[in-house]
């Protein structure tokens, strides 16, 4: 994939050593499926091309981590995942209400190919102290934008939790829309052209 910048900042697929980044998924979003599963298996559907792992960089080190994937490819994610706990019951009973909260997470029924799902979205907030909060906002977005443009879409839809008032506030902030609400979690999508 061509480099992709702007305002210095650049975006970069990861298809291989993805084990950084893995781990700062985990570590910076816990609620997260992936971090009840294990590197293997996030290598394996990276190396499938079920789920797409991008980075933001400024000046080389890593600014946010981004990873999508299609509808189309949720579904296969859903069966990997089955599989993986089917195989790995110890883990499956370790994880059983983290699990059982990532089934709600799924609001997909009526969406198509036009839409991409923001599976993960973590953002380090020193790496653009030399930008103000709306400059960053459009570095994220014209992003966003150009990640819809590679996959064909021109939508982004994904879920957050209630309790995470940054993600709330980034979201809001960005004019996405709330398409759906349960307990926990909090539904969004936004056209992006």
């Amino acid at each position: 994939m061509d480099i992709i910048s702007k305002n210095s900042y650049t975006l970069k697929k990861v298809e291989n050593n993805s084990y950084y980044l893995f781990n700062l998924i985990k570590r910076d979003i816990p609620s997260s499926i992936f971090s009840s599963l294990n590197y293997k298996f996030f290598n394996n559907i990276i190396k499938e091309k079920i789920i797409h792992l991008y980075t933001i960089q400024y000046q080389k080190k890593i600014s946010a981590v981004i990873t999508v994937t299609t509808v189309k490819n949720l579904k296969k994610l859903k069966y990997k995942i089955f599989f993986f706990y089917f195989f790995n019951p110890i883990k499956f009973f370790l994880n059983i209400v983290k699990i059982m909260k990532s089934l709600v997470r799924s609001s997909s029924a009526n969406f198509d190919k036009r839409y991409l799902h923001l599976l993960n979205l973590v953002i380090f907030k020193k790496k653009f102290m030399n930008v103000s909060l709306k400059k960053k906002d459009q570095i994220i977005n014209f992003f966003f934008k150009n990640i819809l443009k590679i996959f064909k879409t021109k939508i982004l839809f994904l879920c957050f939790e209630k309790k995470n008032i940054k993600a709330h506030k980034f979201y809001s902030r960005n004019k996405f829309i709330v398409y759906n609400k349960n307990k926990n979690l909090i539904f969004v999508k936004k056209r992006i052209n």
